[in-house]
């Protein structure tokens, strides 16, 4: 029980060190092509339609485009990664003429035939004609949108990141089979695992932002001088590529079953270093229960073999006292 622990332990500790990875180059490409930036522009351009310019070009935006990227006009490039909902409705009820209900009314009349014009005459009948009510079920249909909006970004960057995940997998040979048999095969590497797991886990409550960051350099440091202390110079689990004769000697249903390492490599990236950390606390505080009651056990046989011999002596003693059989003959 223990041992299949400790392997299963090892295991996610790897794909946990594995996921800071692919999630820190995640978001450095995030960053670099501006993901956020430009889901965002492509939800106001959905939301406002033909006041998304307006929008935009709004002091109050074009000062937080500034301040995310300093250049001299706002862009695809240069739009802050999110705007709050009083940011939004302030900017909104703006273009629209702030707290005037009739200036509301005209502006809205004056709108192009479509859906923005449907939407916002369905929101000024919902709110009586009032601007503070118009506001409000703005603010509604901000939030209903701005979350759709996040799930769809959320979906989109699973798929980008099993892409970095598969590619990364392939580039530093990290086969999750692989991986496993390397674990499995050695409890010199199993002993090695659990200890950096459990320093790992004892110095932080949660993984995330810079934390994450610092989390992933100081793990690949404790990993690399583990694997020094080991006597061969291979990576004890596998990873990396050799020389290329272990390679040329693989059968095609060996490189098969490679390849659906590197796709488990790559799922597993999906779920997101957050959810393999939680569950690499729980396994290594359930392993420590197991241990505990594991240590306990030994007394239980003692007692029942004390015992034994409490009952089996006076059995030995009294056997003399049976009565003899008169027809046995003596000698």
């Amino acid at each position: 029980m223990l041992t299949a622990l400790t392997i299963v332990i090892g295991l996610i500790f790897v794909l946990l060190l594995f996921s800071l990875l692919a999630s820190t180059v995640m978001e450095v490409i995030a960053s670099l092509f501006s993901l956020r930036a430009r889901n965002l522009r492509h939800t106001l351009d959905t939301m406002l339609g033909e006041k998304a310019d307006d929008f935009i070009r709004h002091p109050l935006f074009r000062q937080l485009a500034y301040a995310t990227n300093r250049r001299n006009r706002p862009s695809a490039l240069s739009l802050p990664s999110y705007v709050s909902k009083e940011t939004f409705l302030s900017i909104f009820m703006d273009i629209l003429g702030s707290q005037d209900r009739k200036v509301i009314a005209d502006n809205i009349a004056s709108m192009d035939e479509g859906d923005l014009k449907r939407l916002m005459q369905y929101l000024y009948r919902q709110s009586g004609g009032q601007p503070s009510q118009f506001k409000k079920k703005a603010g509604m249909w901000f939030d209903e949108v701005m979350n759709r909006a996040s799930e769809w970004y959320t979906r989109r960057t699973k798929y980008l990141l099993f892409v970095v995940g598969l590619v990364l997998a392939f580039l530093f040979n990290v086969d999750t089979i692989q991986i496993y048999q390397s674990i499995s095969s050695s409890a010199t590497i199993q002993q090695q695992l659990l200890s950096m797991a459990s320093q790992f886990a004892e110095q932080r409550d949660t993984i995330g932002g810079i934390d994450r960051e610092l989390a992933l350099e100081e793990s690949m440091t404790r990993l690399n001088d583990a694997w020094n202390q080991f006597e061969y110079n291979a990576s004890p689990l596998g990873l990396g590529w050799g020389s290329g004769t272990a390679e040329e000697g693989r059968s095609i249903p060996d490189w098969l079953v490679k390849i659906a390492g590197f796709l488990l490599s790559a799922i597993a990236v999906t779920f997101g270093a957050p959810f393999w950390f939680d569950l690499l606390k729980k396994l290594l505080n359930l392993r420590g229960g197991t241990a505990e009651t594991k240590e306990e056990e030994p007394e239980e046989p003692e007692n029942q073999a004390v015992a034994a011999v409490a009952i089996d002596t006076p059995g030995e003693e009294a056997a003399p006292e049976e009565p003899a059989d008169p027809d046995r003959p003596v000698g």
